[in-house]
């Protein structure tokens, strides 16, 4: 601390008009960059919804084959869809949504189907109640579950998975 040399200015700022236009520029300044981050999220969840969907359709299906067509029991199905749907949406996550560039692509394998066990066992519950105990029809059942897991799948791609802080891409 003694070594430290006071910080220096090249002008201070002398007048009240001096100060607020100072003050003013820096809160341009701030809402600029708020503006971009507010737009790089909004892209992102497009880009969730969008190529997300494509995960969700490949669970649903899977689900509604096994089950449905060839009679497999309804947990069963939807590990089978599950498995099938988590490495799909692995790779357009990491690909097309966040865009995440890695060295560890299989480090970042594990941790998105850690992730996904959570809501694969939320799911595993709501398919229990909905069809078990009350008896509602398992492919609607499904759609609902599957929609609640996509909700809680974003937050932990985006919070865990791929969230960037080394890479910073749009």
């Amino acid at each position: 601390m003694e070594n430290q040399v006071p910080l220096r200015h090249h002008h201070y700022l002398e007048t009240e008009a001096e100060y607020e236009a100072e003050l003013t520029e820096t809160e341009n300044e701030f809402a600029e960059q708020l503006e971009e981050v507010e737009e790089k999220a909004h892209k992102q969840i497009q880009r969730y919804l969008l190529w997300g969907s494509l995960s969700v359709v490949v669970n649903i299906a899977m689900f509604y084959l096994f089950n449905s067509i060839f009679g497999v029991e309804y947990q069963i199905s939807n590990l089978l869809a599950w498995v099938f749907s988590v490495q799909t949406a692995f790779w357009v996550d990491k690909l097309l949504v966040f865009k995440h560039a890695s060295e560890h692509p299989f480090r970042d394998m594990g941790k998105f189907y850690g992730t996904r066990i959570f809501t694969y066992i939320l799911e595993a519950v709501i398919l229990y109640v909905g069809i078990s105990l009350l008896s509602f029809h398992p492919t609607i059942t499904k759609v609902i579950g599957h929609g609640l897991a996509v909700i809680g799948n974003y937050f932990f791609s985006k919070w865990f998975i791929f969230n960037n802080k080394a890479h910073t891409k749009a």
